[in-house]
């Protein structure tokens, strides 16, 4: 066998035993919920991690659709929810999702996977209630969950990005995640 098969080869059995450790959800997977919108992909994944047609951001109001920054191009995709959305980041990590949503007076922001671990993380919200927002420093990691008291009946819109602490200060990814409203 030559060098390349055997890596061909070495790549696969990796990326099986890696699927065969992860368990999907039925919804991740193509189930069926009782939502007349199916989640897919790595945003139907999350949202069956949150609990689904049952959990936090309830059943999709709308299908996935493209999302473009200006300074960016495509960025990703968006799904709203009936209490909420997500998004997929692929510029900020191919596997990062991020959700909000609102409950109990509160607002909540929730990202997960990304690419590699980050020292700390900026994470960005505003309201009708505070157009100016707030911005605040998060530990670091793969993952993290913010949140915030409402302050208006309106939504509060989100994003972030990872960044490392060097001596001279902070080096951040260059764009913020699809920002999304809970």
């Amino acid at each position: 066998m030559n060098r390349r098969a055997i890596l061909s080869m070495t790549v696969a059995l990796a990326s099986a035993a890696v699927l065969s450790t992860v368990a999907l959800p039925a919804h991740a997977a193509g189930g069926t919920s009782g939502c007349s919108i199916q989640p897919y992909g790595l945003i139907g994944a999350r949202w069956a991690q949150l609990g689904g047609e049952n959990g936090r951001l309830g059943c999709p109001t709308t299908s996935e659709s493209d999302i473009y920054q200006n300074n960016v191009g495509w960025a990703g995709r968006r799904q709203t929810f009936a209490r909420g959305q997500m998004a997929w980041s692929p510029k900020n990590g191919p596997n990062l999702v991020v959700a909000a949503w609102s409950d109990n007076g509160y607002a909540y922001f929730d990202w997960r996977a990304t690419a590699r671990a980050f020292d700390k993380f900026l994470v960005r919200w505003a309201s009708a209630a505070d157009p100016n927002g707030a911005q605040e420093d998060f530990i670091g990691g793969v993952r993290g969950r913010a949140h915030t008291r409402l302050r208006t009946n309106g939504g509060y819109r989100w994003n972030v990005k990872g960044c490392d602490t060097g001596v001279f200060g902070s080096n951040c990814q260059k764009t913020w995640t699809i920002s999304v409203t809970g």
